[in-house]
């Protein structure tokens, strides 16, 4: 009789050149999909942008109404779209520079600015005035665009709504301007 016992299958592992195969085609797979995830961040950092001063417009309406006097909202670009702000501010007869979104002031309702959206720059920014019925005289409040050149703008209705169109004609679940 042979005493040498066969190699016990259910027990067996993978074997180290096994490992670095597999290991190999994770890292090539991985490789492949960084330029596409890249770009679907940037997109979606576009769309925040943009939905975010949607929600500060309705805020704003909400407010205006609300309150019984006008709002207003500002979006200034700085340094060629890379620093930029916009303010949600109570309008008052003092012009509005004096509640820029730069200053911390007590006449400011919100601000946000480019160092909460990285990445995307404000081509366009105007000031918009909300009613004390919050109702607005329709126009473009700004104009975001990604590192790749896909633009999104934001424009204001008559009824004080906000609303996101694609300039771009790249795919997107915005539909075009």
């Amino acid at each position: 009789m042979n005493s040498a016992r066969p190699r016990d299958r259910e027990h067996s592992g993978l074997t180290l050149i096994e490992m670095m195969m597999a290991l190999a085609v994770l890292a090539v797979l991985s490789a492949m999909a960084l330029p596409a995830m890249g770009t679907r961040l940037e997109r979606q950092r576009l769309a925040m942008a943009a939905e975010t001063l949607v929600a500060d417009l309705a805020e704003a309406r909400h407010e205006a109404a609300r309150r019984g006097q006008p709002f207003s909202l500002q979006a200034l670009a700085v340094a060629e779209g890379q620093a930029w702000c916009w303010s949600v501010t109570v309008a008052t007869a003092s012009p509005l520079s004096n509640c820029a979104c730069a200053s911390e002031r007590s006449c400011g309702h919100r601000t946000v600015s480019a160092q909460d959206h990285p990445g995307v720059k404000l081509v366009q920014g105007r000031r918009v005035q909300l009613a004390a019925d919050g109702s607005a005289v329709p126009g473009t409040a700004a104009v975001f665009e990604s590192p790749t050149g896909e633009r999104l703008r934001v424009d204001l209705l008559a009824l004080g709504r906000g609303r996101i169109c694609n300039l771009s004609g790249t795919p997107s679940r915005y539909p075009g301007c």
